[in-house]
Parts: C-alpha cells; structure tokens; sequence
C-alpha cells in the first residue's frame, strides 16, 4: 500500500503515471486524504470489531472488507469515490493492528516471557513486509506495470489472508 498507492490513485484518477507531472502530484497530495480517511474507517471499525462473540469471524470479516477495498481502487475514477475502498482497507487496518496480536496472548497465557514471544511473533509481520518490498517490483512487471493492478494484488493476498484465518487457533473461543 505504501510503495504503490499514489501511482494507482495518479493513474486511475488524474491519468497520469509520471512522477514529475503536476498531477501526479496532486494525486500524491490526495493520498494524504485518502489515507486520513483510512484512518476513520478504522477507529469506526475498532469500535465495532469487539461486538463480534468471534474473534476469528471479526478478523476473516475485516480481512474481507479490506480486500474488497483494495480490489475496488483502480475501479472508481472519481477522487471522492476512493473514500469508499479507503473507509473499508481501514476496517481492515483496525483489524490487522491488533488481533493478531489477541490471537498470541490468548495462546500464552500463562506462560512467562510474553514479551519475547510477542517480539518474535512480530517478526511475522516485518519479514514478510521486508520480502514484499524486494519483490514487490518483481510482482508489479509480472501485472503488468500498472501500480492500480497492485491494489488488486493486495486486494487478492487479503483475502487469502482470510481464508487463512480458519486454520488459527483461538484458545479464548475454544
């Protein structure tokens, strides 16, 4: 999201793939917007996710509706409709942020040294963000040069994400 959202948001809305363009810079502007929208969506979001009786349910719902967001962004060529996908990657991003980190607490509690645990299981999260950065330009020749087809890659991973969710084990549902 970080590496491909102002080329996507330049090409689908301000048709526009130059970096030095006065609209690619205005597209990089709306971005800032854009993501201050995402955070709204996920503060609402936060608020709702403890209503959910299942994490796991919560969290494969969030995953969901963020993908869909994701998929939506090289769709929608009106600036003020990319509030639509951003309000739902931040449902996602609310949900990301902190359950699963619940997931791991709930499976070590009782056990001593939950901060080691939880460091290294952040190491979940970084790695794969370091992979993604490396290959990422790998992965954005392979689609085809287009950064919003990258939206739709993320979109496609999230959701897989989700599916992945049933295999978790919550101990606080069990």
């Amino acid at each position: 999201m970080w590496n491909y959202t102002t080329g996507a948001i330049a090409e689908v809305v301000w048709d526009t793939t130059d970096p030095a363009s006065a609209n690619f810079q205005v597209a990089g502007n709306w971005v800032g917007v854009l993501f201050a929208v995402q955070a709204m969506g996920s503060v609402v979001w936060a608020a709702v996710l403890p209503q959910f009786k299942n994490a796991k349910l919560a969290y494969a719902i969030s995953l969901v509706i963020g993908a869909i967001g994701f998929a939506m962004v090289p769709f929608l060529h009106d600036q003020y409709l990319q509030f639509i996908p951003f309000l739902l990657i931040g449902c996602a991003w609310a949900a990301m942020l902190a359950m699963p980190f619940t997931f791991v607490t709930n499976a070590l509690q009782g056990y001593g040294h939950m901060g080691a645990y939880l460091g290294l299981f952040n190491g979940t999260i970084c790695i794969p963000q370091i992979i993604a950065a490396l290959c990422g330009g790998l992965v954005l020749s392979v689609v085809g040069h287009h950064q919003s087809t990258m939206m739709v890659v993320s979109g496609v991973l999230l959701f897989v994400g989700a599916l992945c969710v049933a295999v978790i084990r919550d101990k606080k549902n069990n």
